[in-house]
This record gives structure tokens, C-alpha cells and sequence, in this order.
């Protein structure tokens, strides 16, 4: 399932070969990972704690969600519609320093 939002310009997939297709051609961009019970996290797409070949397990768990978009405020637009009671609550990926 593919859904695109054109007004904050948002792309979620569930098809990894689609993810990374817009991984690797949008170097720039940035991935929210939403997991159950965690803050979501904001990382630049070419950190490897959001590939999904080498965290298949943790980004495929039930729950969990990764939110495409070339810019963080696209992501942070995002986060306040789908869970406004969380609004403002994203982590920083400590490795890629989004």
C-alpha cells in the first residue's frame, strides 16, 4: 500500500523496493520512523538505522511506520495530523544528526 499526501508532500510504502527507490534518490530528504510506544524518530534518508535490508525485523514490526518527504516540515505537518496528541514529540537519530 502506497499513500502520498501532495499537500505536505509525504510518501509512505509499504513496498521496500519503492522505499528504496525514494531513499536513494532523494540523498537530502528525511524519513520519520514511527514505531508503537516510541517517540517517532526523524533521520536523514541515508541513515542506515532506517534501511530496511539491515533492519528488516525492527522496521517491519507491527505498528511501525516509515514517513517519506524532502523536507522536515513536511514530516513534522505530518506528525501533527495523524497524532496531534503527540504533536511536537520527535526524536533526533543521535547517528545521522537530522
Amino acid at each position: 500500500m502506497e499513500t502520498s499526501n501532495s499537500f505536505a508532500d509525504t510518501l509512505e510504502t509499504e513496498d521496500d523496493a519503492t522505499y528504496s527507490w525514494w531513499r536513494d534518490t532523494h540523498p537530502d530528504g528525511f524519513v520519520l520512523a514511527v514505531r508503537a510506544r516510541h517517540a517517532p524518530v526523524l533521520h536523514r534518508a541515508v541513515c542506515s538505522e532506517v534501511d530496511r535490508d539491515r533492519h528488516p525485523k525492527r522496521l517491519k514490526a507491527k505498528g511501525a511506520r516509515q514517513i517519506c518527504a524532502e523536507t522536515k516540515s513536511a514530516l513534522r505537518s505530518w506528525h501533527g495530523r495523524e497524532v496531534p496528541e503527540h504533536a511536537g514529540l520527535i526524536d533526533r537519530c543521535t547517528k545521522c544528526g537530522p
